[in-house]
């Protein structure tokens, strides 16, 4: 006979509870039981740890769910069994053991953490509150796991045999069968029907808003509005887009309309715990990606509108799926000091926490040219040396093509430099005013001309001297007259004055032989520009795209037609436009001895005069500059690759890249002769011969025969040549972060950052993991969209009952405790309950809401003293 426990009637009993099916024998085997599940094979891109160190919700370190359909769907979906390519070793005596994947075979029971390097079994973690199991249970394999990997064959052969695994392996296929709950009451099966439409319902309901998140972060549009109340004409893109589906998809209207207010989950914290449960999904994508990789960092900085200063950091590593280097975008970190110690610190965060990577991983970084990050004393380059001597440093090469262009046109060069500031004085003067402007264009539809527009001269904008330069001449006659008709018309003394200054600059013969000289030049060398900034460029293509520049203006500068063209448009158009051409001085010749060429050389003609003292400067200071600034320290790296490429290096190149990239001289010394003598191999050194070698050794398994010609190839591959891509990621922040949006969190504009930038990513995410993110990253007070407010309306109801009861019995000095309180004996009348008991009772007999609330707990207690026989 079973003894009966008092139970208070306002006890609240959790929801869902362990079904008791666990605890039943039954006469299959325990390795049948596994076997009869399907096999949980997990991909290691989702067993890796996420960017906030948390385990994959599998993994066997974490907590069993407490809610009933929850664990049966862990249940569901078996052991937790990832396969990673090399599992973490440790020293036994003088030997490395690790976990082996073989094992998932010989024991399907098993599961294996990551998280802290340790085996589990399944049905007993699943199961160890069996009462059957009480005292038996062994914790190695339940709760600290297994790990001593010098005897895991043997104490998995032995585990299995023991009474535990019995037990459980028992109860796992019992689970299967039937909840004996579901069997003592048909109804509840409706019951749990009834939660598994509701669940899958949210989860319909979650997808989309998921969807409206990821349609917002990928075009960079605001969520909120200024005003988000039900009678605001615009709530914000979030709430708009809501209800724009509202009206044609039913599901949404119906939870919109019908579904519990507090709980319809658009509010502006859940679309900010939806960004960072979608950010936070793709980062440990991320992340498992770059397990066992070399990476190349590139890093910029910034200043956004909210006067922050902001770190773009990209990283850039071979992708063996489609055997090709890839740019991934990791985060916008703000910057507080602007130092080269807090620089690298952040970097080192970045790599070690974020990433989970460390130094030694990294072959190359690339910054641009300022001291604080390319100083090679106490640069940010410098420190990552300290900590990895091999790492490489690339100084941006696009950045170095526009010192290089900077420097041509300083202020040894008179002419050129006198031609860029009346350039940018043309701007500020047009530009600066709507009328003044408006008069250009009117001018330029009075002569049929088609207007470009006009560009300001940055030292910054790569492309902005050509675009200047260009636009200049194909506007230079509406520009001459506009500005005629400006000073002739205006009334304000010091725009006449600024206008026939500008007037008198336009119209020399210098200014106009400098336009027609820099255009070619410019367009050649915006040509190299925009090739240098392609994501998928490397530097033997670079090193070729610079190589020819060179070649070309050399060329230029042993050739004179372009030269003479130059001259003979100029003379055109200055006879065009009435432009007087300047005669050459004659100078008397100094006769006391100093360094000045000027005092020194002597044109004959006003021709030879430009080509000695502009053209021909302007090509030597380009020719000097591109030598200058290209002259790095990779450069030996890929001379010594190209000779790698043509099969011929020297004992020197081998004895370098065993230094740099620790590969074996002896071993590619073999494998460059096999390749020798192997046909149809690919020939030359360009940067599309690099690519061949990769799919000719990618074909036929090559690579495990030519290892250390692949990995060569692979990380020169990596190497980064500029930092383009942290620049276009600064063009999408000032998308992202507006005067409108300027105090939105860091965290926030992270994850906006990274959605906005990778959309391929985000386009391709899987809806089930971002909901699950989104389940375990907040709490669960938040996101349970089942919680229905008419039970809680319900259970204050009752609350409210209690508490008169309590006033009253306050009221009039009485007591409330009773012999016989147990929920067994209120059905007894004859028995003192108490006067608290009594009196609830009394109104349970007239009250509908009290007498459903008792009626529910004698049944659940019912239920559960029943269970207690059945056991015993």
């Amino acid at each position: 006979m079973v003894r009966s426990t008092d139970i208070n009637v306002f006890q609240q009993e959790p929801e869902c509870s362990m079904p008791v099916s666990i605890n039943e024998q039954s006469e299959s085997t325990n390795v049948k039981a596994i076997q009869q599940e399907p096999e949980c094979s997990i991909p290691v891109s989702i067993n890796e740890q996420s960017v906030n160190n948390l385990p994959h919700h599998d993994d066997p370190v974490t907590n069993l769910p407490n809610n009933r359909l929850e664990f049966k769907e862990r249940v569901n979906r078996g052991p937790f069994q990832p396969k990673l390519q090399i599992f973490p070793r440790t020293t036994f005596g003088n030997k490395n053991r690790s976990f082996h994947q073989q094992y998932y075979e010989e024991f399907p029971w098993l599961e294996y953490s990551p998280t802290s390097d340790s085996a589990y079994c399944f049905p007993c973690r699943m199961f160890k509150s069996n009462s059957l199991n009480i005292g038996q249970s062994d914790e190695a394999f339940t709760t600290r796991g297994f790990k001593t990997w010098s005897t895991s064959t043997t104490s998995f052969k032995k585990h299995q045999k023991t009474k535990s695994h019995f037990y459980s392996t028992e109860s796992l296929s019992n689970f299967h069968k039937k909840s004996i709950d579901v069997v003592l009451d048909e109804a509840k099966e409706l019951v749990l029907s009834k939660r598994e439409s509701d669940r899958l319902n949210n989860r319909s309901i979650m997808q989309r808003l998921i969807d409206i998140t990821i349609l917002l972060a990928k075009t960079g549009k605001p969520f909120r509005g200024h005003n988000e109340n039900l009678k605001s004409d615009n709530r914000g893109m979030f709430l708009e887009l809501a209800w724009l589906l509202k009206k044609y998809d039913p599901t949404l209207k119906k939870h919109l309309d019908e579904g519990p207010k507090n709980a319809s989950y658009i509010g502006n914290l859940i679309q900010n715990d939806l960004i960072l449960s979608i950010h936070s999904v793709l980062k440990r994508k991320l992340v498992s990606s770059l397990k066992n990789k070399k990476i190349s960092i590139m890093a910029d900085e910034t200043s956004d509108c909210g006067h922050h200063e902001q770190m773009s950091v990209i990283v850039r590593y071979y992708d063996d799926i489609i055997n090709s280097p890839v740019e991934y975008f990791i985060c916008m970190m703000r910057l507080t000091a602007v130092d080269s110690q807090s620089i690298f610190d952040s970097l080192s965060s970045i790599v070690e926490k974020q990433l989970g990577l460390s130094w030694l991983d990294v072959v190359a970084v690339c910054f641009d040219g300022a001291a604080t990050m390319a100083g090679c004393s106490n640069g940010v380059q410098s420190k990552c040396k300290e900590i990895n001597s091999k790492i490489f440093y690339v100084h941006c090469h696009a950045h170095c093509l526009n010192l290089v262009l900077v420097d041509s046109i300083g202020r040894k060069n008179r002419i050129v430099f006198d031609f860029f500031g009346t350039i940018q004085f043309l701007y500020s003067f047009i530009e600066g005013s709507c009328i003044r402007h408006a008069t250009l264009e009117k001018v330029a539809k009075e002569i049929n001309l088609t207007l470009k527009t006009l560009k300001s001269v940055s030292t910054t904008r790569w492309a902005c001297r050509f675009e200047a330069v260009a636009a200049v001449k194909n506007n230079y006659l509406a520009i001459i007259s506009a500005i005629q008709k400006i000073c002739d018309t205006t009334k304000i003394p010091d725009v006449r004055s600024k206008s026939r200054g500008l007037l008198m600059q336009l119209q020399t013969f210098e200014f106009i032989f400098a336009l027609n000289m820099l255009h070619p030049l410019l367009l050649l060398i915006v040509k190299v520009n925009s090739c240098l900034q392609a994501e998928d460029l490397d530097l033997l293509n670079s090193l070729n795209m610079i190589k020819s520049l060179k070649l070309s203006i050399s060329q230029l500068r042993s050739d004179d037609n372009l030269f003479k063209k130059v001259y003979n448009e100029t003379v055109e158009c200055c006879t065009e436009t009435g432009v007087i051409i300047p005669q050459v001085k004659k100078r008397k010749i100094s006769s006391k001895i100093d360094q000045s060429s000027e005092n020194q050389y002597f044109a004959c003609t006003k021709e030879e005069e430009m080509k000695v003292t502009s053209f021909n400067v302007v090509l030597d200071d380009l020719l000097n500059g591109l030598n200058d600034r290209f002259n790095q320290e990779t450069l030996k790296l890929i001379l010594t690759v190209t000779n790698i490429l043509k099969l011929e290096p020297s004992q020197e190149d081998l004895l370098y890249l065993n230094n740099v990239f620790g590969i074996d001289s002896e071993q590619i010394q073999v494998e460059i002769m096999l390749l020798k003598n192997i046909p149809n191999i690919p020939s030359g050194t360009s940067s599309k011969t690099l690519h061949q070698w990769i799919d000719f050794l990618n074909s036929n398994n090559r690579t495990y025969i030519f290892v250390h010609f692949y990995k060569v190839i692979v990380l020169f591959a990596t190497i980064p040549v500029t930092t383009c891509s942290c620049e276009r990621a600064f063009s999408k922040l000032t998308i992202v972060k507006t005067k409108l949006r300027s105090t939105m969190t860091q965290e926030r504009l992270d994850a906006l950052m990274f959605l906005f930038i990778e959309q391929q990513m985000t386009t391709n995410i899987n809806y089930d993991e971002v909901i699950e993110e989104f389940k375990v990253m907040i709490p669960t007070k938040r996101h349970q969209l089942s919680k229905r407010a008419e039970e809680i309306s319900k259970r204050r109801a009752v609350f409210e009952r209690i508490i008169d009861v309590v006033r009253l019995i306050g009221r009039h000095s009485l007591s409330y405790r009773g012999k016989y309180e147990g929920i067994n004996h209120l059905s007894d009348n004859t028995l003192n309950h108490g006067n608290f008991l009594d009196i609830l009772l009394l109104l349970e007999k007239y009250d509908a809401t009290l007498s459903s609330h008792i009626q529910a707990i004698i049944k659940k207690s019912e239920k559960i003293l029943h269970l207690a026989e059945v056991q015993i």
